[in-house]
């Protein structure tokens, strides 16, 4: 999932109007900003298929830091408590719910490689919308259009409409598989996923900010 996870964070947004809007964006982000730094430095790994582009044939062998619902939310507390020192209490709890909102996003899409502690013998959980890559596509666009129009103030509707789209779009190719061949190997997965979340994060924050 990705623009799913920013209509989560227009809804947060909507709901704690006193926190920075770009502290929320880069909390949904925070496992998908993490999870590439970890892939590169080799502490997480991920294989990609070069015969197969869609979402579901890239194993995600080893996530445990950046997205177990338990330990990635220590870890997004350590900014959290920098949040809540520099710019409030609220902005530090809201950062690591954030970060927690893109696990539970993620369950609906994954198949069942998302740790739930992080450690051990862990539980993996994921209901596998990516098994359905064409209604994943449909879903994830309809959510983040509904949130959206719901939500956010009418004069930005429009503009962070055409950028969730844009950014959907961009991504098809791993629902609706287009090419035959993945483009990526899986460092520059990695680092496409780091790339296109700060500049999604970059350009909301700008229209968040009055543009």
């Amino acid at each position: 999932m990705f623009i799913g996870h920013f209509a989560a964070a227009y809804l947060l947004i909507a709901l704690f109007p006193s926190v920075p809007p770009l502290v929320i964006l880069f909390g949904v982000s925070f496992p998908d900003l993490l999870w590439p730094v970890l892939v590169l430095t080799g502490k997480e790994r991920v294989t990609v298929s070069p015969d197969n582009p869609l979402q579901n044939a890239i194993g995600f062998t080893s996530y445990p830091f950046s997205h177990s619902l338990v330990t990635g939310s220590l870890i997004a507390a350590i900014p959290g408590l920098f949040i809540a020192y520099f710019v409030s209490p609220l902005a530090g709890i809201v950062f690591v719910a954030a970060s927690a909102s893109h696990w539970l996003l993620d369950v609906v899409t994954h198949v069942k490689d998302l740790p739930v502690l992080g450690t051990g013998r862990d539980i993996k959980v994921g209901l596998g919308l990516w098994n359905y890559p064409r209604s994943a596509f449909v879903l994830e666009l309809v959510f983040y259009t509904v949130i959206t129009v719901l939500v956010v103030q009418p004069f930005m509707v429009v503009t962070l409409l055409a950028l969730g789209f844009a950014f959907h779009l961009i991504n098809a190719n791993s629902f609706l598989g287009f090419s035959k061949k993945n483009p990526f190997t899986a460092r520059g997965y990695a680092v496409a996923a780091l790339f296109g979340f700060l500049t999604f994060i970059g350009i909301a924050a700008w229209i968040f900010a009055g543009m």
